[in-house]
């Protein structure tokens, strides 16, 4: 129940949950989500702990909302692709959207996709799913011209699967070599797979 003091508190610091965020996101970008900490979130802002729960029931809270500003970040880079393109090639940009997003923020990546924090509501599962959703309109799309292929909503989450898998190892730096190929070279080659869809 919000009490009366409470109320005051948040009418006097309308700001502060951004803070308490901003600094949330910028521990998780350089140390990751395991080292975000109440006490030292409120030090960091300058307000005693007790004055976090006033905004946020708790961590996970916490967390919830730094995932969505790095799934809302992932998304804006999605979106910026030419929907005009051939569904092939929309598919690689988005590939390689999802590439860059997963190496130039490693912690924020591995809070979107290995932080154990439930989903939330419809509005934050569009969020969470842009990239699925996106992949799934092209591979309808290349369905409604004539390509052979599986279900498109199994083929777009077997296309995150292939995508999620390749980030990963990129990331914890055991890709392991393919003979005669740069990483480069395999990187493109990864992308042209994951291009064509489910019709290979």
């Amino acid at each position: 129940m919000l009490t009366k003091d409470m109320a005051m508190t948040r009418a006097a610091n309308i700001d502060l949950p951004n803070k308490i965020i901003s600094e949330a996101e910028r521990v998780v970008i350089t140390s990751g989500h395991h080292a975000v900490n109440m006490r030292a979130l409120a030090a960091e802002v300058g307000v005693t702990a007790t004055t976090l729960y006033h905004y946020f029931a708790n961590r996970e809270e916490i967390l919830k909302k730094v995932r969505l500003n790095a799934a809302e970040k992932l998304n804006r880079g999605i979106r910026a692709i030419d929907p005009g393109l051939p569904p092939h090639q929309f598919l690689a940009e988005l590939g390689r959207q999802y590439l860059a997003f997963a190496r130039e923020n490693e912690n924020l990546y591995r809070l979107l996709f290995e932080a154990s924090l439930d989903e939330g509501g419809a509005g934050d599962h569009s969020v969470l799913y842009f990239t699925y959703l996106a992949a799934r309109g092209a591979l309808e799309k290349m369905a409604s011209q004539g390509t052979n292929m599986p279900d498109p909503r199994h083929g777009a989450m077997m296309g995150w699967m292939m995508l999620h898998g390749f980030c990963s190892l990129l990331m914890s730096g055991a890709l392991p070599p393919a003979e005669g190929m740069t990483r480069e070279s395999l990187e493109e080659l990864f992308m042209r797979y994951y291009s064509n869809g489910p019709s290979g």
